[in-house]
């Protein structure tokens, strides 16, 4: 029960934190920024957690603490777009599918056009990814993300996304009246 307990806390602990940061300061950090790690740090420990301990984390999120595993997740796959990282890329997918697991089917299509168009930039197979990704969500958003993986159809284009080089490396906007 040892490790029961520990995840519980660990819950508690990180729902207090995702309590005290906010959403668009997190937006408006340099990427990387300082909360990439720590967010980093709670996707790994979810992605390797027991799934009833996965489910335990998702039920203590409330909406504004998933939006910010959204933009982790956004922020992770340019990342991995920069640097050529299929774990960033997996990583990030897992963040975006944390912040819609309640399954807002429009705003997740459009969020997942961008680590789609970044697997296939980086040769990366969308079902393989998109597969790996399910396994850490049971039900509905598991179902969505393997068929996702599978689509065809997928461009940033289709759902109002840029790709713009800068000085940096590549990121990702939303095309004005998109």
């Amino acid at each position: 029960m040892k490790n029961g307990t520990e995840f519980r806390a660990f819950v508690e602990t990180t729902a207090v934190f995702l309590s005290d940061t906010a959403v668009l300061d997190y937006f408006r950090q340099p990427l990387p920024g300082p909360l990439d790690g720590r967010l980093g740090q709670i996707v790994d420990r979810y992605m390797a957690a027991a799934p009833e301990q996965r489910d335990l984390l998702l039920a203590a999120l409330d909406k504004s603490q998933r939006a910010l595993f959204g933009i982790f997740g956004h922020r992770e796959v340019t990342l991995a777009a920069r640097e050529e990282s299929r774990e960033r890329l997996r990583r990030g997918l897992v963040g975006l599918a944390l912040a819609h697991h309640e399954l807002d089917r429009g705003s997740l299509e459009a969020a997942l056009a961008v680590p789609h168009h970044i697997a296939r930039k980086l040769g990366v197979n969308t079902v393989d990814l998109f597969d790996e990704t399910a396994v850490y969500f049971a039900g509905e958003m598991g179902n969505y993300l393997r068929g996702y993986g599978r689509r065809s159809d997928v461009g940033l284009r289709k759902y109002g996304w840029r790709e713009i080089k800068t000085p940096d490396g590549v990121k990702y906007k939303v095309s004005p009246g998109a």
